[in-house]
Order: structure tokens, then C-alpha cells, then sequence
């Protein structure tokens, strides 16, 4: 139902048509807020509230249907807060007692006269205004308590006294404070003095007191302490409640939690204090200037660099004092960035003596209230330009490292370099010297001789206290250290001309000293530059002494190289061991060497060559046997090289006790060792004992050498005796026995002129095998192992040739070859004759001989008999034969020819069963 009061809607329900529009004139007339619909029956009454909304029902009692009562109960149950007044001309307590437990508003009874209009017209305005009071109430109550379920906090009613005792509590208490509101309520838990924080409890109070007195009203923040011991802030707004005579009665108000805010107001205060500081304070120049360039603001930093005050720099643009900057640009950079945008950029500030300095520009854009701002942070980086312009300058100059050839140049040129780039006029390097107990100058500046005289050295073993001292613990710390007074420091207590020093160690070589005579001289970007220039010098170090090492060791293997060809050359086993003792010394640097040659007769490593130095090092030098317990021995018998650090820790080694330390032995093979001792241990590396090796492989190789001449020359001097007796067999063979075989030739002769005799014959064949075997031995002889003669030969040609020259009889050829090889072809005609003869001769009558190509050479087979396989190996030996009419050397000069041209032969089957021989190895003249 409608709950407006500009209008109350009445819906008359009455049988009586007249009497209806009576009372409606009369109710209209009597309050203008009242506007009447008829109804003439309870049904129809029921279908208007249906359909349309009304304030109030006035329903008569008795009508047809349903009468006043269950019209009544039937609106209650759909409205049951709907003012119905039963205006009813039937006076009865019966009825009003129905009426009343139906649930009427009111019960008006019919009576004369207009003035019961005017009541049933005040009845209905109150019955309306109350039930619509109600309304509001219950909705305002609704609302309060929906507003208060849903506020973050509680709403309370309290007594206006220093412990605030509470009245009434509602929302979130336990949340809020950890205490229920039936515990704050009934004051089992005192909010003034157990909740308030104790620091907070008098100000609240004042705070509350002085806003009741100015205007019953007040607003407050204060901490609290929840039930867990918890710190809360909290918001309390509230008034007095008054009574009418003006007596405060109690406060009432609302109290929410704040924390967070309060903690983030703080952090906000926190921040723009800092923020404050660091404008005021910030090492960097920051300004802040208008989207025209006007600068409104500048820190204390902007006014000390750049000279300005503040009144002039606010009456300037940002163009004036950015000199690399013109409007146009300005304007167009800034209207390019949005809210929140950052840029950065190069500059250029002019200071107000009209000198200017580089800076480094970060700006961004801020919107304040609505205002575009630009805030500008910017640092000078004139130091880092110079850093920057000293950095290209080292860049340039450490290239120069990279191509430094030895020690001194590279540390030279570090040491220019210092002087020059960081101006260090006292710039050295030292590098520790061989026997590591000094570190030595080796590049100077220019100023150090002035200053020092003599360039200073730093010994190992100088005293605490001095230059010397202070070097040496650099150098083995391996960090840079920087002394920017040596006069206030407490630890050099000599004086030096140096005042300032950086010591930068060079790993595993030395010092990069920076001097000055200047206290505080040097800068963190100088320290900066030494490194990284140390670090270039050092690097330059590692290579150019590893180069340097890989010259040195190419220059001793090119010595080597010479001293090898000479021990090649030594005409004797005493020179090759001398020169063996000159290269160790002269090449290798060895000090103490001994070569001991192995004397097979009596047992002995035997001492055949020595160093200079070896007698006043090893005053004996006895021979060593199996049985002596040297470790000279021991190598030449394992035929290792040994090297050894300490020869006093074998204390059984018979080489111990000698005044040697490091040895490194090296067998020669059968003939001997070589031996190298110094007096310091440890004193071989490995690339000594590959260098050694080097030495004694190319001794070995030269004693086998001298050793495959000496039996050479031994085997010549058999072979030349062997040759005369050779000789002189064949002037025996060639002379002594021909001439009786011609004599005997002769008589022969004679004698069948003297008779006739069958044994003639056998005589006559006789001496046919005879002058056979003369000529195969002669042959034999006569011919060396080689051929000499060497050129294309057409094999063919040859063996046709050859074949005419032999009484061959019945015999045919069969010649399969073509293309020439290289032969001499005197000898290759003597090995076709042969084969041609021993195949006509032990072939049979008819055999065909045939000559063919092999992959690498030819055969030659028959068709005969062949050579049965147990007896192919036999064949070519010298003598060897199955025929009485052949000499046994035909074969023997076969395999000798093939032999003298380097060619294997073998006697083998042939493809029809006869005898073939494969000659291979045969070259090509084609080749």
C-alpha cells in the first residue's frame, strides 16, 4: 500500500448507492486529502483493493453476502496492516467484539446529522497517519539497523564520564576489539581504561569535552588495545543527547577502525618528508618548471652548481640555463609525454660566470591540481666524461699491448701509459726475477731516476717497515693496495720520496707500481684505470713470455736440429758422445752431464764423456754393473727415462751423496745412458725432459747408425775378399778349364780322323756339358744383384726373339702379352732364354710354350710334364735339375735376374697341367 501523504485514498464499501455518494461528498468536503471509491459489496470491494491501491477501507455491516465482519477477515489476510473502519448502522456489542477480534481499526456507529462525517473524516486521517507512522518507523528502524550491520565498526550509547561506561553497543564490537558488545554493555570490560591505549586516554577526553562545549559535537582519533594486546586505530564521531531542560544525558556515536589509513597517512607523511629531504638534500640538481619553460622550484644543489639564486632562476626559462635546448624542441619533447612519462637526455648547463658542464637530464611529467609540471633531476658528469675520455684513451693504448714482442717493451709501454693517462709520474713495473727472492724494475718513468736515483729493487727478506716490506705483502696478497699518504701511514716507517702509492699486483709476475709525490693523488676512477690497465699488462705478460718460451724452445729444437745432424756425422763413438755432452750444455743449459757407454765384455755403464763442471760436483766417476744398485742402471736396463726431483730421498741409490739433488736419466738404447744432474731440486720441467729426449733419440739414432756402418764396412771387406776368391774362380773356370777342354776338343778331332768308335760320342757329349756348365757358371758369376739398365722393353718383341735363338725343335709358342715394362733388356732376354730352354728341355716333344700378361707382370707355362708341387720350392736353387742333358743353374739365373729388378717368381701349376712361372712386381713403362 501506498505510503504518501499528499493524498488518502478511501474505499467506501456500502449497499446503499445514495447513502455511498453521501458519504463520500461529505468526507471529500471535510478534508481535502481525502478521495473516496464506492464498492457495493464486499466482493467488489475486493476486487478495487485488487486492483487498485488504497489507504484506507470504511465498510459497512450488513450487506448482501458477505457481511462487514467477513469482509473484514478476508482484506486481513492480504492487508493486514490496512486501517478498516466498520461504519455500520447495527449497534451491537456482539459486532463490535467481532470487529474488534478481526482486527478493525475503528468502530464508528450511524447516526443522525452531518457531524459524524466530520468524525469518520478525523477517524480515517488519524487511522491512516498512525498506521503510516508505523510504517516509517519500522523503516527507518530497518534501515538503522541494516546501516549499522553494515558499518565497519559499532555504534554505541555511552555516559559522558572519563571510563565512558556504554549504555548500548551494536555492529562489530568483536571485531573491532576482541570483546563482545555484551561484555562492553554491561562494563565488565572498562572502555576508558582497557581499551583506550593509556597514552591516548587524556587527550581523547579534552578533545570530546572541548567539541560538547563548542557545538554538542565531536571527532576524534585514538588508539585502542584489543583483547590480543593488538594496537588499533580508531575514528569516533558523536554528539550529546540532551534532555529538555538542557542536562547532557549521554553521548551516542560511531567508532571505526582506521588503522590501515592511519598507517598509510603515516607512510604518506613518512614519504613526503623524505621526499622533502630529497629535494632539499639530493646530490643531484632537481628543478621543476610550467609546460613554457618557467621554472618555479630548484633545490640547494641546482643553486650551488650552477651559481644562480633563487630568485634568478625562477625568472628564468629552461632554455637559458640548458643551452642545448632551443623552445621549439623544448615544447615538442614535452608535449610528446604523457602523464607519468620519464625521458632522459645529454645536456649542456651554464653556470652564471658563463662557464658551462655537461649533465645528465631525467625529466618527467607530473599533473598537479589540474597543472602540467615537468619535474627535472640532472647530475653533472663532467667527472665521468673525463673518466670516459681517459678510458678511450687506455683502450687505445692497450691495444698496443697486443702486439709487444718481449717483457721489456710490454711493461714499458703500461708504464708510458700510466704516466700519461693518470698522470702518474713515478709509474713502474716490477717483475720478480728468476730466483724469485726480488722483485726488479724492468720499465720506469721518465721522473723515477730523478726522484729514486737508482730505480728501487724490493728483496724478499727486507725488514717490516719499508718500501720493500710493504711491496712484497702486496705482491702476496694479490690485491691492489692504495696508500694515499705513506707519511701518515703506520706501517712504513722509512722515508721515501713517494707519498702516494697503488700497488696492483700482476699475477705470478710482479708489481704495476703507481707513484706520486703527492699525497691523496690518486682518484677512484686513477684505481679504476690502474686495473683495468694491470689487467691489460697482465694479460700482455702471459703472452708474450709464453711467447717468448715458444721461441726459445724453437730456437733449442732448430739447435737441436744442427746438433743432431753433427752427432750424424761424428766419425767415432767418442765424438758422437762428445758432441752429445756440447749439446746438453750448450743447448740445453745442463750443467752436470755424463754419457756412459755400455761395455757388453766386461758388464759396464762405462763414463765416456762429461761436462766441465762434473768433477767439481761428482769427484768418482766409477763404472756401474747389474749388481751396483744405481739408478743409472736401472734406467739403461728398463730402457725408461728417469727423472728425479730429489735423489737424497733414495737414500739406497749409490747416485745419492754426490752434491746432486735432480737427476734425469736417459737410455741410449743398447749402447749406454746419458745423465743430467743440478744441485738445486726440482730443477727439470717437462719441457727439459722432452728436449733431452729429443738429444738422446738423436744420439741413439746416430750410435745405431755408426754401428750399421762399422758391420758394413765389415760386410764390404768380407764381400771385396769374397769377390777376389770369386774372380779367381772364374779365371780358373774361364781359363784353367776351358783351355784342357779345347785341347781335349781337339784331340777329339783328331782321333776320329784316327779311327771310328762309338765311344767318341760319349766323349763328344762330354765336353758339350762341360762348356754347358763353364758358361752357366761364368754366368752366374759374373752377374751382381742388380739391373742397372733399366727402359721400356717390349716384352713380346723379346720372347720372339729369344725363342729363335734356342733350339726349340718341335716346340711352339704362344705369345699373350702386349704393352712394354721397364727391364734391362740383356738380363730379361737371359730369364726368357732360360725359361724357354727348361720348358723345350722338360716339357716333352711338341710342348707349347706360352707367354702371358699377369695384373703386375707375365708367366711363362707349358703344357708339359710340370713340376710336381713338393719340389717348386727347389727348382731355382743352384745345381737343381731332373734332366741329365740340363746344367741345374738355368732356373738359379731365372730367379737371379728377377731379383736384380726387385720381382718375385714362383714355379706353380699351369693351366693344362705343365710347369708355369709368374713373374710380379713388374712395372709398367706405361706408369
Amino acid at each position: 500500500m501506498a505510503d504518501t501523504l499528499d493524498a488518502i485514498r478511501v474505499l467506501h464499501v456500502d449497499d446503499e448507492p445514495e447513502f455511498a455518494e453521501l458519504v463520500a461528498t461529505f468526507l471529500e468536503r471535510e478534508h481535502d486529502r481525502i478521495e473516496v471509491r464506492g464498492a457495493s459489496d464486499a466482493e467488489a470491494g475486493l476486487e478495487v483493493l485488487a486492483d487498485h491501491d488504497m489507504d484506507c477501507i470504511v465498510s459497512d455491516h450488513d450487506m448482501p453476502g458477505k457481511d462487514g465482519i467477513e469482509f473484514l477477515r478476508s482484506v486481513r489476510e492480504e492487508y493486514p496492516d490496512l486501517p478498516f473502519l466498520l461504519f455500520t448502522g447495527k449497534g451491537s456489542e456482539e459486532v463490535a467484539s467481532d470487529a474488534i477480534s478481526a482486527g478493525v481499526t475503528d468502530y464508528i456507529q450511524k447516526g443522525g446529522g452531518t457531524d459524524q462525517y466530520a468524525l469518520l473524516a478525523n477517524r480515517i486521517v488519524n487511522a491512516v497517519e498512525a498506521v503510516q507512522s508505523r510504517r516509517m518507523l519500522t523503516e527507518r528502524t530497518r534501515r538503522l539497523e541494516t546501516l549499522i550491520g553494515n558499518l565497519p565498526g559499532v555504534v554505541y550509547r555511552c555516559r559522558n564520564e572519563p571510563s565512558w561506561p556504554m549504555e548500548t553497543v551494536d555492529g562489530e564490537a568483536e571485531a573491532l576489539t576482541g570483546y563482545t558488545a555484551a561484555e562492553l554493555e554491561s562494563n565488565r570490560v572498562d572502555w576508558g581504561n582497557e581499551v583506550i591505549h593509556p597514552d591516548d586516554r587524556d587527550a581523547m577526553w579534552d578533545a570530546v569535552q572541548e567539541g560538547l562545549a563548542d557545538d554538542g559535537a565531536f571527532e576524534v582519533t585514538y588508539r585502542i588495545l584489543t583483547r590480543d594486546g593488538d594496537t588499533k586505530w580508531m575514528w569516533e564521531r558523536g554528539r550529546g543527547v540532551y534532555a529538555d531542560d538542557g542536562t547532557l544525558e549521554a553521548l551516542e556515536g560511531f567508532i571505526t577502525d582506521v588503522t590501515e589509513r592511519k598507517e598509510r597517512e603515516d607512510r604518506l607523511e613518512q614519504t613526503t618528508a623524505r621526499l622533502e629531504a630529497l629535494f632539499e638534500e639530493s646530490p643531484d640538481m632537481i628543478d621543476i618548471h610550467d609546460a613554457e619553460g618557467n621554472v618555479l622550484d630548484a633545490n640547494p644543489q641546482f643553486f650551488a652548481e650552477t651559481g644562480y639564486t633563487e630568485e634568478e632562476v625562477t625568472s628564468m626559462k629552461v632554455w637559458e640555463i640548458d643551452r642545448t635546448l632551443d623552445p621549439a624542441t623544448a615544447r615538442e619533447i614535452w608535449e610528446d609525454m604523457a602523464v607519468g612519462d620519464r625521458r632522459e637526455m645529454e645536456g649542456e648547463y651554464t653556470r652564471r660566470d658563463g662557464s658551462t658542464f655537461p649533465v645528465t637530464i631525467h625529466i618527467r611529467r607530473l599533473d598537479l591540481d589540474g597543472s602540467d609540471r615537468y619535474l627535472v633531476s640532472s647530475r653533472d658528469v663532467s667527472e665521468r666524461k673525463r673518466r670516459d675520455r681517459k678510458l678511450e684513451r687506455l683502450r687505445e693504448r692497450s691495444r698496443a699491448l697486443n702486439y709487444t714482442r718481449t717483457v721489456e717493451e710490454t711493461a714499458q709501454l703500461s708504464t708510458d701509459a700510466a704516466a700519461e693517462i693518470i698522470g702518474a709520474e713515478l709509474s713502474s713495473v716490477h717483475l720478480l726475477n728468476d730466483a724469485g727472492d726480488r722483485l726488479e724494475p724492468v720499465s720506469i718513468a721518465d721522473s723515477v731516476e730523478e726522484v729514486f736515483g737508482d730505480p728501487p729493487s724490493y728483496d724478499r727478506s727486507a725488514p717490516q717497515g719499508t718500501r720493500s716490506h710493504f711491496a712484497w705483502e702486496a705482491f702476496r696478497a694479490g690485491e691492489p693496495t692504495h696508500v694515499r699518504s705513506v707519511s701518515d701511514h703506520d706501517r712504513v716507517t722509512e722515508e721515501t720520496p713517494a707519498e702516494s702509492v697503488l700497488f696492483h699486483p700482476v699475477e705470478d709476475h710482479g708489481l704495476f707500481i703507481i707513484s706520486s709525490t703527492n699525497a691523496g693523488a690518486f682518484t677512484e676512477t686513477d684505481v679504476l684505470l690502474v686495473e683495468i690497465l694491470a689487467n691489460y699488462l697482465e694479460a700482455a705478460l702471459d703472452r708474450v713470455t709464453r711467447e717468448e718460451t715458444l721461441r726459445e724452445r724453437q730456437n733449442r729444437l732448430e739447435l737441436l736440429h744442427d746438433a743432431t745432424q753433427e752427432l750424424i756425422r761424428a766419425d767415432s763413438e767418442g765424438a758422437i758422445a762428445d758432441r752429445i755432452v756440447g749439446a746438453a750444455e750448450e743447448i740445453l743449459g745442463f750443467s752436470v752431464v755424463v754419457v756412459r757407454f755400455f761395455d757388453p765384455d766386461r758388464g759396464e755403464l762405462v763414463p765416456v764423456a762429461e761436462s766441465d763442471s762434473v768433477a767439481d760436483v761428482i769427484p768418482e766417476r766409477r763404472p756401474f754393473t747389474a749388481d751396483s744398485g744405481s739408478l743409472n742402471w736401472d734406467s739403461f736396463e728398463a730402457g725408461e727415462v728417469r727423472v728425479y726431483d730429489d735423489i737424497e730421498a733414495n737414500t739406497g741409490a749409490v747416485d745419492s751423496g754426490t752434491g746432486l739433488r735432480s737427476l734425469m736419466l736417459l737410455p741410449l738404447g743398447s749402447h749406454g745412458t746419458v745423465s743430467v744432474g743440478e744441485t738445486t731440486p726440482g730443477a727439470f720441467d717437462a719441457t727439459d725432459e722432452f728436449l733431452a729426449r729429443i738429444l738422446t733419440t738423436a744420439a741413439e739414432t746416430a750410435l745405431d747408425e755408426h754401428d750399421r756402418e762399422r758391420r758394413l764396412r765389415e760386410s764390404r771387406d768380407e764381400l771385396r775378399r769374397q769377390n777376389e776368391r770369386l774372380e779367381e774362380f772364374v779365371s780358373v773356370v774361364s781359363h784353367d778349364l776351358r783351355n784342357p777342354l779345347n785341347v781335349a776338343t781337339g784331340r777329339l778331332d783328331l782321333a776320329r780322323d784316327d779311327c771310328d768308335s762309338e765311344n767318341l760320342d760319349a766323349v763328344e757329349h762330354a765336353h758339350d756339358r762341360m762348356e754347358a756348365l763353364i758358361e752357366d757358371l761364368l754366368a752366374l758369376a759374373r752377374e751382381d744383384d742388380t739391373a742397372t739398365d733399366l727402359a721400356a722393353v717390349d716384352p713380346a718383341a723379346t720372347v720372339r726373339e729369344c725363342w729363335a735363338n734356342v733350339e726349340t725343335g718341335e716346340a711352339s709358342l704362344a705369345v699373350e702379352v702386349d704393352g712394354a715394362i721397364l727391364a734391362d733388356e740383356r738380363r730379361l732376354r737371359q730369364l726368357f732364354e732360360n725359361l724357354v730352354r727348361n720348358a723345350v728341355e722338360h716339357g716333352g716333344d711338341g710342348v707349347t710354350v706360352t707367354v702371358g700378361e699377369l695384373d703386375d707382370g707375365f708367366f711363362v707355362e707349358d703344357d708339359g710334364v710340370g713340376i710336381p708341387a713338393g719340389r717348386r720350392e727347389s727348382v731355382f736353387e743352384a745345381g737343381y735339375s731332373t734332366s741329365n742333358e740340363g746344367t741345374g743353374f738355368g732356373l738359379r739365373i731365372v730367379k737371379q735376374v728377377a731379383d736384380a729388378h726387385g720381382w718375385e717368381i714362383r714355379a706353380t701349376e699351369g693351366r693344362d697341367g705343365g710347369a708355369r712361372f709368374e713373374v710380379t712386381g713388374v712395372a709398367s713403362a706405361d706408369e
